[in-house]
């Protein structure tokens, strides 16, 4: 029997440390609004977490092209080996060699955390509990989570969270770079820039910000959201809020009023490929040729007997099959159709019914018989016998 609720009767903290207590195996779906989110269980650990919004493969090869790691033409080339082959991105990506499994399992528990303290935020929606696992569970490269990992790690970021959101002026509002953060040098663009000039590593703190507010800088080449940057960047959710809240305070971040983010116009571009009769009106001939195109086959395709292939348009014709009644149902009908029309038996009524009788109708017209019950029709009784007188 599944379990399930609202999670304002029974919260997230409570519903995890249960399944915990009691070393459950199944998933648990939680729901709020159109965003699904599923958490596999097996003796109370996770493992395995999915979503609909952003899946956990889709994130990981975004997060390697942002470490280098892979190219943008290498992962278009990987998504379609892996709709040919029907395999995990994981798999695809330790035989083509970028990743190792060390850096796979890395990748995949840091994603995973983020979609479950992303959801422990949900102060409303519910959820599902059944005793049912997938087969195909990526138990090779997906470390089991203690669910305590999960439980510590949300709560210091509901404590947190409030403020960090406080200071973003939205989550989905365009930010990008101001001209004086255009114009900074970024330590590790210096770094990168030694390295290849063979002159070692430079010193750190010279553009005043610190390694992850460069990082979490750099992705602002374009008009991003801070949602959309936190799908890509290699920290945690909350790390990557505070740094661009503190990018913001700095000045080196803007809100972009007016503007749409580049993936937001991907996503635009992509839907109106995908649907690109949407605004079509169809022609005032359409409905015409559609009657015609309908009735013309009915016209002069209608087999003319009962045992054409076609059996639907032949049960349009006449039946041609005539039922004999026999027995005591031939009878009933008779005396049916003698009382209903006694002057001719019902010969003329079966006739008009499409079952004609045999001749004349069997049962005998009752109104030419004399009536029992009248006087005048009862017989004379026959005189006693007189006994002859000798």
């Amino acid at each position: 029997m599944a379990l399930e609720g609202s999670l304002r009767d029974f919260d997230l903290f409570s519903l995890f440390n249960m399944i915990k207590i009691q070393g459950k195996n199944g998933t648990l779906v939680l729901s709020q609004g159109q965003e699904f989110v599923k958490v596999f269980f097996e003796n109370g650990e996770i493992v395995g977490c999915d979503s609909n919004q952003v899946r956990l493969e889709d994130r990981l090869g975004t997060m390697l092209v942002r470490l280098g790691r892979l190219t943008g033409e290498e992962l278009l080339a990987m998504v379609q080996m892996q709709r040919q082959t029907l395999k995990r991105m994981g798999t695809l990506l330790l035989e083509a060699g970028k990743v190792t499994p060390s850096d796979l399992q890395d990748a995949l528990f840091n994603q995973a955390t983020a979609i479950l303290h992303r959801t422990f935020r949900w102060v409303e929606g519910d959820y599902r509990f059944d005793s049912m696992l997938p087969q195909d569970l990526d138990r090779d490269h997906f470390v089991p989570i203690p669910v305590d990992t999960v439980l510590m790690e949300a709560a210091r970021i509901q404590d947190e969270w409030p403020e960090v959101e406080r200071r973003i002026p939205g989550l989905d509002t365009p930010l990008g770079k101001s001209p004086g953060a255009q114009a900074l040098q970024l330590d590790i663009d210096r770094d990168v820039s030694s390295l290849l000039d063979g002159r070692g590593q430079m010193q750190h703190g010279s553009s005043g910000l610190t390694h992850e507010q460069e990082v979490v800088l750099s992705y602002f080449g374009q008009a991003q959201t801070t949602t959309e940057v936190t799908q890509i960047s290699r920290y945690e959710e909350l790390d990557t809020c505070k740094a661009v809240a503190d990018l913001l305070e700095a000045g080196l971040l803007v809100p972009l009023t007016g503007r749409t983010p580049k993936q937001a116009q991907l996503r635009a571009k992509a839907i109106a490929e995908d649907q690109p009769l949407k605004d079509w009106d169809p022609s005032p001939l359409l409905w015409p040729l559609v009657a015609v195109a309908f009735l013309v086959p009915l016209v002069l395709y209608v087999p003319h007997h009962r045992g054409s292939m076609n059996l639907g348009l032949a049960s349009l014709q006449p039946v041609d099959v005539r039922v004999v009644p026999e027995g005591p149902t031939r009878l009933r009908q008779a005396w049916a159709l003698r009382m209903a029309s006694p002057k001719d038996g019902g010969v003329a009524l079966a006739a008009a019914l499409g079952r004609p009788l045999d001749g004349k109708n069997p049962v005998p017209d009752m109104m030419r018989l004399p009536d029992p019950m009248m006087p005048q029709a009862r017989q004379a009784p026959e005189p006693a016998a007189t006994p002859n007188k000798k």
